[in-house]
């Protein structure tokens, strides 16, 4: 098992609206919690929008099936990335009791995935051809998959976020969010950072922006306003 310092060496871990744990350790995973808070809130906002977005007015239905695309891509490279990357490695590591988490959290990854392709198929119908009939089956998609992902996100703050902490030490961590990152490419960093920093308060934000990396911090900004575009022009019925 891995040794790590005495506990008063450890990080202050970030704790955001809604989040379920926060394991206390040696490592730093805010980003993961960054992406969790995304996922939630995203999530969240669709399901709200669907039922209130005219039907009459097809831009914005195009607009939310781009942004529902940014958000689906974001999570499918979340969990590909934990599915490939990160429980294998903690497997190698770990006990019985905690292989089976890690079991759970692959279980959970194949609950997600169907919900979110019937989503992603009821936003191509409505950017297609708005009418209720599809715009009912969406919204109800939506309504299903939040207990389904928040479910998952809590047991992954409270218990693999655990494990990672026992079992990982600061340069296996560094690794596995450099490959992380690497796997996203420049370009769709670019459009994705944004989207993780949405909707933070003040507060939040500053802890969070206090720890990114400089270059996180750039593509922020430099894909800020693109991606405001974009989200103004989704939710614009929410925000009604």
């Amino acid at each position: 098992m891995t040794t790590h310092p005495a506990a008063t060496a450890f990080p202050i871990q970030l704790r955001l609206p809604g989040q379920a744990a926060a394991p206390e350790g040696p490592l730093d995973p805010f980003m993961m919690y960054v992406l969790h808070h995304a996922f939630r809130r995203d999530l969240a906002d669709f399901a709200a929008a669907v039922p209130r977005t005219k039907l009459e007015d097809p831009g914005t239905w195009r607009a939310l099936a781009d942004r529902w695309t940014m958000f689906a891509t974001a999570l499918h490279h979340h969990h590909n990335g934990e599915d490939l990357e990160l429980w294998p490695l903690l497997e190698e590591r770990c006990d019985a009791t905690e292989k089976r988490v890690l079991e759970a959290m692959d279980a959970e990854h194949d609950l997600i995935d169907p919900i979110l392709e019937e989503c992603t198929a009821g936003f191509t119908a409505m950017a297609a051809h708005p009418n209720e009939q599809s715009r009912a089956q969406l919204t109800d998609a939506l309504v299903r998959a939040q207990p389904i992902l928040g479910d998952h996100l809590a047991h992954e703050e409270t218990e693999a976020v655990a494990i990672v902490q026992r079992r990982m030490t600061m340069r296996d961590w560094e690794d596995f969010e450099a490959k992380m990152a690497k796997q996203s490419g420049l370009g769709e960093m670019l459009k994705m950072s944004p989207m993780m920093v949405k909707g933070l308060s003040d507060a939040d934000r500053a802890v969070v922006f206090a720890r990114l990396p400089g270059i996180l911090k750039l593509l922020i900004k430099l894909g800020g306003p693109r991606f405001r575009r974009l989200d103004g022009r989704a939710f614009y019925y929410l925000n009604r």
